[in-house]
């Protein structure tokens, strides 16, 4: 995906998705803007899973369980700080207009780099709904199946569309990231992927050890920590 966007393909397997589906049938949801900064208020209509509802630690628990077992996360996001995450719901009407997310969030205070939406809801089930990040090529739309995750940097502006029917259900947290630079993170990305495909062919070889040495010393030079 370009922009340094990332689609994570079943970041919640099926055995997570069903526990996290029960959890939330038995919480209960209050008004989205409680939460909503700057702007964001204006234009924030959805509801938010009760931080304080019994299944919400529960919940943490899982989708950090997963993001920490899952190698495309931590080489895309290289995680130094992730924000608890918020459970978004958005039924007929409900929407989230243009904004853009704060830079700075929580107690103690993180540095926004990366924002994450894990689609906790079947697209075949709602209408409408796609989350929508404006690029510099233009407006990209993404409603990936249930369990995916979308990974991307927080300086774009985004949306979600009005969903027209059923049901969208999302989690959605924020990173600080070992790399500050989403261009020098994309780098390390790339390079990391380049040596995994070499590393495939022959473990060893000089040219794979000569790149990752070259990837080891750019994330040296480049690490916030």
């Amino acid at each position: 995906m370009s922009q340094q966007f990332h689609h994570i393909p079943a970041l919640l397997k099926a055995e997570e998705m069903t526990a996290i589906e029960k959890l939330i049938s038995e919480s209960s949801f209050r008004d989205g803007k409680d939460t909503a900064t700057m702007t964001a208020r204006e234009v924030k209509n959805n509801f938010q899973l009760d931080t304080s509802s019994s299944g919400y630690i529960q919940i943490q628990s899982i989708i950090s369980g997963a993001i920490q077992s899952s190698p495309y996360f931590q080489i895309a996001s290289q995680p130094k700080t992730v924000h608890p995450f918020l459970i978004s719901k958005y039924t007929v009407g409900k929407y989230y207009g243009w904004h853009v997310d704060s830079p700075i969030m929580g107690i103690p205070a993180i540095r926004t780099d990366m924002a994450m939406t894990i689609f906790l809801s079947d697209p075949a089930t709602y209408e409408g709904g796609e989350l929508v990040i404006q690029t510099t090529a233009g407006p990209v739309a993404m409603k990936p199946s249930k369990g995916d995750a979308v990974l991307y940097p927080c300086q774009f502006l985004h949306y979600v569309n009005e969903v027209k029917s059923g049901e969208r259900v999302a989690a959605i947290t924020w990173i600080q990231s070992n790399i500050q630079s989403s261009e020098q993170r994309q780098l390390l990305f790339e390079l990391n992927q380049v040596h995994a495909l070499l590393n495939q062919k022959e473990k060893h070889a000089p040219e794979t050890n000569l790149l990752l040495q070259v990837y080891s010393n750019l994330f040296r030079m480049w690490a916030d920590v």
